[in-house]
């Protein structure tokens, strides 16, 4: 490893350093120095700020680990003090799924051969000290469930999913092999320990016996389903894998000195003095800084606004129906979104026409989205009407357009995180230009309802622009809503300038923000919208017998 300097706003001893399986995970919207940082527990800010802790355990597959630790060792391994309580969501779907690993690995070792392990397995190293400092720690550390024959010849670490491992099921992308190189090795070659006592106390590692077999396998706790190992080899094998894939994932991981605020500076220790995270204070107008801080997307806010408890369930991720969320509807304005977004990427760049369209309209496709039939007529008929109000049409040439980049600030008033993505963002007579895509099938408006109430992104937008967090010249700058139709398309333009507009902005954020902002149960809101909510399958509103076989 290479010499790591304590980035600015943080003090303490950096000599231990713990990492995780998921370590080796690459991620655009993951920000460097906060993996660097969190890999370093004995670090903290200086400026500290007080501990607020989540109403609700955030991470959905600790509630199933801690099911799963009483059924095997008759009680949670967890420190019940750092325990928050679950959601009654969370717990529908803890208990389903622990019911269907339990089931699952029955079909893994029919008799029972492998014992689970009720510590944890580690990798500890030490280097050598450095003139008259100390030696530092390095701990790698699985996560997943345990196992070992009675004489560890064999051991076998199990990965959970949320959702299914089968193919063609709406399950997850392969695991990253460098993921699973790790997991190998630490299991091959890595000893046993408790919990420490303190996170910032080094594991207390006891030698483990080198196995001559190692296995990593992957269940799906939605429906109990389990992918080939993932890996089956030796120890040596184990050690080669390592090495070749996850060791250089790993330095880069630990040495990182980038910053890209995302959503990770909800949690983030520096996020008080990242000089990278803009800092935009009163821009929801709530002055609460006790509640702990969150990331919040005008997704969020719209799930909110439809049933609390949709909005936490999808917040901590749990599997949800897709053929509810991403309907034929859905589906056709991704396409088109995709077909612009690709046309406005050409190189060297010039404003779309309307012959800019798929070759065959009635079947086509772009990135993960496919048409066909009447949608695939529709979404081609709208990408033509789009070039009448082509905004490349007045961008500037010199200029770069960035298209769904995310934008990243904080409401320092609130302590909440707000994340967002244009659709499109350039500058026209040097002025920032924030442009929202629509699509419909209906010729004309619905209703006479305010834009900015309609879209909250341009709400947003509006007033980021007006309190100059994007920068540019404020008062050229603009919000367009482009709304393409079959009849042609519509173009709103709101400017920073209108005062009564900007009101209008920041009047439809607050009022959609401050009960979100508020609450502390996530409740549900039965009604109507059941029918059409994707994460139904876990309402503690809704009967047992509702579970919709969709999501397997």
């Amino acid at each position: 490893m290479t010499e790591w300097s304590l980035p600015a706003g943080t003090t303490g001893d950096p000599g231990l350093i713990r990492v995780f399986t998921g370590g080796t995970k690459e991620g655009d919207e993951d920000c460097p120095t906060l993996r660097a940082v969190k890999a370093r527990p004995r670090l903290r800010p200086t400026h500290r700020t007080p501990y607020k802790p989540a109403d609700y355990e955030s991470f959905a597959l600790a509630a199933v680990m801690r099911r799963l630790d009483t059924v095997e060792f008759g009680r949670p391994r967890d420190d019940p003090a750092r325990v928050r309580p679950s959601h009654p969501g969370l717990e529908r779907y803890a208990e389903h799924a622990a019911a269907q690993y339990l089931d699952a690995v029955k079909s893994l070792d029919p008799r029972a051969e492998l014992l689970p392990d009720p510590q944890y397995w580690v990798k500890q190293s030490r280097t050598a000290a450095r003139g008259q400092g100390t030696p530092t720690v390095y701990e790698m550390r699985v996560w997943g469930r345990c196992y070992a024959s009675r004489d560890r010849a064999v051991c076998e670490l199990r990965l959970l999913r949320f959702g299914s491992v089968q193919p063609g099921r709406r399950g997850p992308t392969e695991r990253d092999p460098a993921e699973v190189a790790m997991a190998a090795y630490i299991a091959a070659h890595g000893g046993r320990a408790p919990e420490p006592t303190r996170w910032s106390d080094a594991h207390d590692v006891h030698s483990a016996v080198t196995p001559q077999r190692v296995r990593v396998v992957e269940i799906g706790c939605l429906d109990g389903s389990v992918r080939p190992p993932l890996f089956d080899g030796t120890p040596q094998e184990a050690e080669a894998a390592y090495h070749k894939l996850s060791a250089p994932r790993l330095r880069a991981t630990v040495d990182a000195v980038d910053r890209r605020p995302g959503p990770g500076c909800a949690t983030c220790k520096l996020a008080a003095s990242c000089p990278d995270l803009v800092r935009t204070p009163g821009i929801l107008q709530i002055a609460d800084g006790a509640r702990p801080r969150r990331t919040l997307s005008v997704t969020d806010l719209r799930r909110y606004a439809n049933c609390p408890a949709q909005e936490h369930l999808r917040r901590i991720h749990l599997p949800y129906d897709k053929d509810i969320e991403h309907d034929h509807h859905v589906v056709r304005g991704h396409a088109v979104h995709a077909w612009l977004q690709h046309m406005h990427a050409r190189t060297p760049q010039r404003p779309c026409t309307p012959d800019d369209t798929p070759a065959d309209r009635s079947d086509w496709a772009v990135g993960d989205w496919h048409l066909t039939g009447d949608d695939a007529e529709l979404g081609a008929r709208l990408i033509a009407r789009h070039a009448a109000v082509c905004p490349l049409r007045h961008a500037d040439p010199d200029a770069a357009l960035v298209a769904e980049r995310l934008l990243t600030f904080h409401d320092t008033q609130a302590d909440v995180v707000l994340v967002a993505k244009p659709d499109l963002l350039y500058r026209s007579g040097g002025s920032v230009v924030w442009r929202e895509v629509k699509s419909t099938k209906y010729r004309t408006p619905p209703g006479d309802k305010d834009i900015l109430e309609l879209y909250p992104q341009a709400a947003l937008a509006l007033v980021l622009l007006a309190d100059g967090a994007l920068g540019g010249d404020v008062r050229r700058s603009r919000v367009e809503v482009e709304i393409l139709r079959p009849t042609g398309p519509d173009l709103e333009l709101v400017s920073p300038r209108q005062a009564d507009r900007v009101a209008t902005a920041r009047q439809a954020l607050h009022d959609l923000a401050a009960p979100w902002h508020a609450d502390r149960t996530s409740a549900p809101n039965p009604g109507t919208q059941c029918a059409r909510c994707e994460v139904s399958r876990w309402c503690p509103a809704a009967p047992s017998s509702s579970v919709s076989s969709s999501l397997q």
